[in-house]
């Protein structure tokens, strides 16, 4: 994908829990030939092995690799180094700056929340950077543990728009089959790639763009009827709302400001694609804790006419009678 000049630059998260294999897949997208000049931001430099054959240059806080990527250090913390590397990219003092993709490695006994927050909520950065999508690598033989015992894990594949379900060798096809059930009962939506030593294509993990996704790539569910997916132990589950008719935009922005309001610890992510009453096109709905957002979707053409409005809410022990209580007065055109 190639960013003009004044587009947002993109930004992937990477995100998973300790052992997942997140530095070997941070060495691939460093060195892998996918013709991007990409930015890979890291607590440490040694939280990836850059073989110093690679090395072209650079200072103390970031270094230039053959093929044009570069590996940052968060100097302060995150929102200080973004902003810099904005800053340096816009002025162009040296030529290496010129990235055209931002990968960001959360820590991995961290929720990725606050790191998507932070692009989501502050304006300047909202500005000249956009959510690419999260990429959560998941331990094919320990992430049903995980997900019971560290709710850390558990968001770390609530927020994922994709997940690899990595080190796939040497574990047994039911224990495999048992892992990716676990992992679809926290996260309905996003798709599951098995993977062994994170070996797979890294350009489609770059270009995600989960808010141009058409509707129906929204609606995946698990199956069962009536299902919030909640009962999988960790509390994590999700909830999906429709609507076949557009929805009245002033009793959904009451809502949704109660929704923040009221739900806000608990919703770990909203992501919908929206059809408002006497309004044109698409609408993408993203979500963070307390914050919401609703802003028209940049698509040139509606990828399916006529399809419903989704929403779907990912968090932690959530009240389906409550939210499907306040989705139905939305469409009543009445204030929740």
């Amino acid at each position: 994908m190639t960013v003009g000049e004044g587009d947002p630059i993109p930004v992937t998260l990477l995100a998973g829990f300790l052992g997942s294999g997140k530095t070997t897949l941070l060495n691939r997208i460093l060195t892998a030939p996918h013709g991007r000049r990409v930015v890979v931001v890291v607590n440490e430099f040694g939280d990836v092995n850059i073989d110093s054959d690679l090395i072209v240059g650079g200072d103390e806080d970031l270094v230039q690799l053959q093929g044009g990527c570069l590996c940052c250090t968060v100097r302060e913390d995150l929102r200080t180094s973004l902003h810099g590397l904005l800053e340096r990219r816009n002025k162009g003092w040296f030529r290496r700056l010129k990235f055209d993709q931002v990968v960001i490695e959360a820590s991995g006994l961290a929720s990725p929340g606050p790191a998507i927050q932070t692009l989501l909520v502050d304006a300047e950065l909202a500005r000249g950077m956009r959510p690419a999508g999260v990429v959560t690598l998941a331990h094919a033989g320990h992430i049903e543990h995980q997900l019971q015992e560290h709710p850390e894990a558990a968001e770390q594949v609530a927020y994922a728009d994709h997940i690899l379900l990595n080190h796939c060798d040497g574990v047994a096809e039911d224990a495999l089959s048992a892992a990716q059930e676990a992992i679809t009962l926290c996260n309905a939506q996003a798709p599951v790639q098995r993977s062994e030593h994170a070996a797979v294509d890294i350009v489609p993990l770059l270009d995600l763009d989960p808010l141009g996704r058409p509707p129906e790539n929204l609606e995946q569910d698990c199956g069962e009827a009536n299902c919030t997916h909640s009962h999988h132990s960790s509390g994590v589950g999700t909830i999906t709302l429709r609507c076949s008719a557009p929805l009245d935009g002033e009793a959904l922005r009451v809502w949704l400001e109660f929704l923040g309001r009221r739900r806000g610890h608990e919703l770990l992510r909203a992501k919908g694609i929206l059809r408002l009453e006497g309004k044109s096109g698409l609408y993408s709905l993203q979500g963070i804790y307390q914050w919401l957002e609703l802003a028209p979707l940049q698509v040139r053409t509606d990828p399916q006419p006529g399809a419903p409005s989704v929403l779907v809410l990912i968090g932690r022990d959530l009240d389906r009678a409550e939210l499907e209580r306040g989705w139905r007065a939305v469409q009543q055109g009445q204030p929740a």
